[in-house]
């Protein structure tokens, strides 16, 4: 299904500029929009990318700028593939594939520049742990980005439990949410970007 109609490499939501677009070019955009909004990213940066699915985004971030990306995903299906695709695309250098959890990153203390996470978070049962981890493995000055499904700061309860079902998940965090724990972890808040709307028009497509 993935391979069919995400392209094979993706498995997130993406930016849309018109209703029939298709989602690989979706998802795209949406990774260099991430990355074009670091600050810092060139060819000695170290980047982890947490709940990395394919490594669709890691091969564009290592192919385009040079870096060394590290993928650390749970699905040992999905590592297999990813493996494979850095092989066939002569990236297997710059981006490695680890299996292992967020909530036990298992890397030391400051060894990345660059902690990024699509659609991920959200899976886990302890976000606040997840965040104490990317502290934890960030250096100083370091850049945290990442995107979520979140359910809006006056969502009435019950509302969204559907979808808190199909996805397998008890709650969503909202922006509020994620913006005071950044706090306090210590983060600096430099950019939120609302792309809510993009994510009906994903499912239309899906």
């Amino acid at each position: 299904m993935y391979a069919t109609i995400w392209g094979g490499e993706y498995i997130h939501y993406g930016i849309y500029t018109r209703p029939n677009e298709p989602i690989h070019d979706a998802f795209l955009r949406i990774v260099e929009t991430i990355a074009q909004t670091l600050e810092k990213i060139d060819r000695n940066s170290q980047v982890i990318d947490l709940g990395s699915g394919y490594g669709g985004a890691a091969r564009y971030l290592a192919k385009t700028y040079g870096c060394s990306v590290c993928c650390l995903n749970l699905s040992q299906l999905q590592n297999q593939r990813n493996t494979q695709l850095n092989q066939e695309k002569n990236l297997y250098h710059l981006v490695k594939v680890t299996q292992g959890s967020f909530e036990n990153i298992p890397y030391s203390d400051n060894s990345f520049d660059i902690v990024w996470s699509q659609d991920s978070i959200l899976h886990s049962s302890d976000r606040h742990l997840v965040f104490q981890e990317i502290k934890r493995i960030l250096k100083l000055g370091g850049e945290l980005i990442f995107t979520d499904p979140m359910e809006s700061d006056n969502c009435p309860p019950g509302v969204l439990q559907p979808a808190f079902d199909r996805l397998g998940i008890s709650d969503m965090g909202s922006y509020r949410f994620y913006s005071q724990m950044a706090k306090e972890f210590g983060f600096e808040e430099i950019h939120f970007i609302d792309l809510s709307k993009n994510v009906p028009t994903h499912y239309r497509r899906f």
